[in-house]
């Protein structure tokens, strides 16, 4: 009876681990399944592709109206689930490899309206994101986990980029940001039953200034609020699906002191389905746009990963 437990919660831990890398690049959020706690000690590599095309920054921090942007991403992230004096806690690190182009018609304050294009191929800024247990997050061995009620859980989020990426001032799109950005905010898991829930994770982002931007000093950025949601629902042992909803605002820029006019406010939203092959190895897929939205903002999403637990 043991051995079936540990197997059932290695597919279970599996399939919540699934999505943890979903938001290398932040187009519709870090994905379902992304908060629910997971027993610790649980290991999870994911290699993602994701396909971008509208006109934000890779990161899907910036708006950049006028321009066209298609980037082809393929993160890589690393999660690791641990206890920290008794709290549950989840680490994810995420190194994204891409190429993007780019073009269109932007305006630079200090010289008007100007055409540009900008292709690029290389590392963008890696992740690093932690979850803390605060409500509902007791840790636990795999055999406990299998034996422990859903309940409403309540996570602490942290997180922050490295401005390490490829970049370059002479390019007015890059795959880099030249920033550091710290992200602050909390979590929460609401079950309707053993196979339905409602997941939500809200936060701020903090940006540092860009010392080095295109045609230009320094440009610095608002906090950008960000609320993620979604509605996931297991079909079977193999099969699960979700409607995913991410809405965001502020975030606008300032070149030399000059307001962007780029402040968001718009709605994302999304399909996803996953399926588990064997109690170790799963696989989901993703798509996702922008439904509503001031200004010119756009942005389609294709993502596809692939998830190894041990």
């Amino acid at each position: 009876m043991d051995y079936r437990r540990l197997y059932f919660v290695r597919t279970l831990a599996a399939v919540l681990a699934i999505c943890a890398c979903a938001g290398t690049v932040r187009a519709q959020g870090e994905g379902p399944h992304n908060l629910p706690f997971l027993p610790v000690e649980t290991n999870v590599v994911i290699p993602m592709g994701m396909w971008l095309s509208g006109n934000f920054n890779p990161q899907q921090t910036v708006l950049i109206p006028g321009a066209s942007v298609d980037v082809i991403a393929l993160p890589l992230t690393y999660v690791r689930t641990f206890s920290t004096g008794g709290v549950f806690t989840r680490l994810f690190i995420t190194l994204p490899f891409a190429t993007l182009d780019g073009s269109g018609t932007v305006n630079i304050p200090a010289g008007g309206p100007i055409d540009v294009t900008a292709s690029a191929t290389g590392v963008m800024d890696p992740i690093l994101n932690l979850h803390i247990g605060l409500v509902g997050t007791p840790v636990l061995s795999p055999l406990e986990f299998s034996k422990h009620p859903k309940s409403f859980q309540l996570l602490g989020i942290l997180g922050t980029t490295v401005p390490i990426g490829h970049y370059s001032a002479t390019r007015p799109i890059n795959l880099g940001t030249n920033r550091w950005s710290f992200r602050v905010g909390a979590g929460t898991v609401v079950f309707f039953s053993n196979t339905t829930s409602w997941e939500s994770a809200n936060s701020v982002f903090f940006f540092t200034d860009n010392n080095a931007p295109y045609k230009a000093d320094v440009r610095s950025q608002d906090p950008l609020f960000v609320s993620e949601n979604h509605f996931t629902h297991s079909f079977s042992p193999a099969w699960w699906g979700s409607i995913d909803l991410r809405y965001q605002i502020g975030g606008e820029t300032a070149t030399d002191g000059v307001p962007d006019d780029n402040r968001t406010n718009m709605l994302g939203g999304g399909v996803s389905i996953g399926h588990q092959f064997a109690p170790h190895l799963g696989a989901y897929a993703s798509y996702g746009r922008v439904l509503f939205g001031d200004g010119d903002a756009k942005e389609s999403m294709v993502r596809l990963a692939f998830m190894y637990s041990f």
